[in-house]
C-alpha cells in the first residue's frame, strides 16, 4: 500500500510501524484484534467491550495524480498488518481553523468500523453517510461513534466521500457525480469485506442525515447501486436537491468564472487547494441572489448531484415512484424546526425581513400568500420566524414527504417519523434552538455528551433509547415499531419525551405548499 508521509500526517492514518505510536496505542496495536481482508490484514482495538477499527484502508488517495476527479479505486494489496487505530483523513474542504482554510484533501477514502466481534455470527450492518451540506464531510465526527450500535449487535460503518467542487461540480473531462460514486464504492467494499468483521453482507442498512440523507435518495434511484443495501434511513433529506444537465452546466459556468479558470478537468486539478477552498465566497452571496434563487428553484445550495444518464437518469423521487427502490425498506423523517439550526444561533432569525420569505415563495413558485397562511396556522409571527418555518419545510420536511409518497405509490414499504423534542439552547437573539436540523443525530447514536452545544446539559435519555432502539430494530428486521406509512392515513411516529403515533402531522404544510 502506498502511504506517503504527507498522507500519513494529513490523514492521521496509522500504518504498521507501531514504534511511531504513543505507548497506549502501541500496546493496543500489539494486542488488538486482527481481521484479514482481501487486500491485507488490519488490526483494531477493543474499547469499552467493542472492537473498533478506525481509518481502515478502502480507496486510494483521490487527490493525487490520475485519480484526481476520477472514479475511486481500491487501495493496492499490502503485506503485514495495518494498524487501524486512528481516524483517517477527510475530503478537501474549507475550515477557518486550518492554515489557508485547507482541511483534508489527502488519503480520505477510509472507513471506521465498530463491531461486536470480528468473525462472530452474522450481524446486521449499518453504513452511515455523513452530512455537511455537500461542502464538508467527516466520518470521524464524535457524534457518529458506533459503540452503542455495536453493543446492540450491529456492525456500524462510517464512510467519507468527496465534496464541493471535486464531488459535485459538472466538470468537462471529469467523472460525473463523483460523490455518489464514492458512496457506492464504499458500499461495495462493505459488501465484499464486512463478513470478516462479523457483519452480514446481505443485511445492510444505509443511513444518513441532511446531505447524507439527500444523497441516499439518489442511491435509491440509481441503477448502479442495486443490491448494495437492503434498507435505508433518511434523516432530513433535501430530496429534491438535484440538477438537470442544463442547470448543472449553468451552475458550473458561474463557478468557473468565479475561480477564473477554464472549464476543464485539467484546470481544476491544477488549482492550489488554497484557491479551491475559497468556494464559500461564491456560495455565501447566493442565499440572497434573486437570479440564483430562480435558477435553482428556491433551493439555493450550490453543490448538488445532476442527471448524468448513468448514475442518475432522472429526478430521484420520480425514479423511486417508478419502482427503483421498491425492494428496499425505507424509514424517512425530519425535525419539526429544521431551519432554526441555521437562523437561531447567529441571531439572524430576529433580523430577517419579509423579503427572505417572498424570495423563496417566488423562486419555488409557491402560493403568493403562503407566509400569511403560515402565520394564521401558528407557524410564526415575525418575518424571521415565518421564513425559518417556510425554508425548513420546503427544503427538508416536504421533500421527505415526497420520498415517502413515491415509495408507497410504487408499492414499496416505508415508515415515517418526525422529531419533535425542542432543545432549550438559545441563540444570540434569545430564541430557542428548538427541534432543529441535526438535533436528532446524537439521540440516534446515543452520543448526546458530544452535542451539548446544541442539546444542552440534560437531553432526555428515554428519547435516545426510543430512537436508537427503533433504528436498531429496523436494521435487524425492517420493523421500527409503528404503523407503515401510506398516503391515506400517513401514520408517523413523533419522537419526543412522550413519543406517539400521529396521523398526517404535516397535513397543513403539505397542502399549503403543494409540492409537485
Amino acid at each position: 500500500m502506498n502511504l506517503s508521509r504527507r498522507s500519513f500526517v494529513r490523514g492521521l492514518s496509522v500504518v504498521s510501524a507501531s514504534a511511531l505510536l504513543p505507548f497506549p496505542l502501541r500496546a493496543l496495536a500489539q494486542e488488538g484484534p486482527v481481521v484479514q481482508t482481501p487486500r491485507g490484514a488490519v488490526r483494531g482495538a477493543v474499547q469499552d467491550g467493542v472492537h473498533v477499527f478506525r481509518g481502515v484502508p478502502c480507496g486510494k488517495n483521490p487527490y493525487e495524480g490520475a485519480l484526481r476527479l476520477a472514479a475511486p479505486e481500491y487501495v493496492d494489496a499490502w503485506s503485514g498488518v495495518v494498524d487501524a487505530l486512528e481516524p483517517g483523513g477527510v475530503p478537501l474542504q474549507f475550515s477557518r481553523d486550518f492554515p489557508g482554510g485547507v482541511k483534508g484533501g489527502g488519503d480520505c477514502l477510509r472507513l471506521n468500523i465498530w463491531t461486536p466481534e470480528p468473525g462472530a455470527t452474522k450481524c446486521p450492518v449499518m453504513v452511515w453517510i455523513p452530512g455537511g451540506g455537500s461542502t464538508s464531510c467527516d466520518n470521524n465526527d464524535p457524534r457518529y461513534d458506533g459503540t452503542a450500535f455495536a453493543r446492540d449487535g450491529v456492525v456500524l460503518v462510517t464512510i467519507n466521500y468527496r465534496v464541493n467542487v471535486d464531488g459535485f461540480l459538472k466538470i468537462p473531462g471529469a467523472t460525473a457525480n463523483i460523490a455518489l460514486r464514492d458512496m457506492m464504492f464504499a458500499l461495495r467494499w462493505v459488501k465484499e469485506n464486512i463478513a470478516a468483521f462479523g457483519g452480514d453482507p446481505h443485511n445492510v442498512t444505509v443511513f444518513g442525515q441532511s446531505a447524507g440523507a439527500t444523497h441516499i435518495t439518489s442511491l435509491l434511484a440509481s441503477p448502479l447501486s442495486r443490491g448494495l443495501f437492503r434498507r435505508a434511513i433518511l434523516q432530513s433529506p433535501a430530496a429534491l436537491a438535484q440538477y438537470d444537465p442544463d442547470t448543472a452546466d449553468k451552475v458550473a459556468a458561474q463557478v468557473f468564472a468565479f475561480y477564473g479558470v477554464e472549464p476543464s478537468r485539467a484546470a481544476v486539478a491544477a488549482m492550489p487547494f488554497e484557491k479551491l477552498v475559497t468556494y464559500p465566497q461564491f456560495v455565501g452571496p447566493k442565499a440572497t441572489d434573486d437570479a440564483w434563487a430562480e435558477l435553482t428553484g428556491g433551493n439555493v445550495a450550490v453543490f448538488k448531484p445532476w442527471y448524468d444518464g448513468e448514475v442518475l437518469t432522472m429526478r430521484p423521487v420520480d425514479a423511486i415512484r417508478q419502482g427503483s427502490a421498491k425492494g428496499v425498506d425505507i424509514l424517512v423523517g425530519s425535525t419539526e424546526d429544521e431551519w432554526r439550526y441555521y437562523s437561531v444561533p447567529s441571531g439572524a432569525i430576529a433580523e430577517f425581513g419579509p423579503d427572505r420569505a417572498q424570495r423563496l415563495i417566488r423562486s419555488a413558485r409557491l402560493a403568493p400568500d403562503l407566509a400569511e397562511q403560515y402565520r394564521k396556522a401558528g407557524r410564526g409571527e415575525t418575518p424571521g420566524e415565518l421564513f425559518t418555518a417556510l425554508q425548513g419545510d420546503f427544503i427538508f420536511r416536504m421533500s421527505a414527504n415526497k420520498v415517502l409518497e413515491s415509495q408507497t405509490e410504487a408499492g414499496g414499504r416505508a415508515w415515517a417519523y418526525s422529531f419533535g423534542w425542542k432543545s432549550p439552547v438559545k441563540g444570540k437573539s434569545g430564541a430557542q434552538l428548538g427541534a432543529a436540523h441535526s438535533c436528532d443525530v446524537p439521540f440516534v447514536f446515543r452520543t448526546m455528551q458530544a452535542s451539548k452545544r446544541n442539546l444542552g446539559d440534560n437531553p432526555p435519555q428515554a428519547l435516545s433509547d426510543a430512537m436508537h432502539t427503533a433504528w436498531v430494530n429496523f436494521a435487524k428486521n425492517g420493523a421500527p415499531g409503528w404503523t407503515p406509512f401510506d398516503t391515506q392515513k400517513r401514520m408517523t411516529m413523533v419522537f419526543n419525551e412522550n413519543s406517539r403515533e400521529v396521523a398526517d402531522p404535516w397535513k397543513f404544510e403539505r397542502e399549503a405548499m403543494g409540492l409537485k
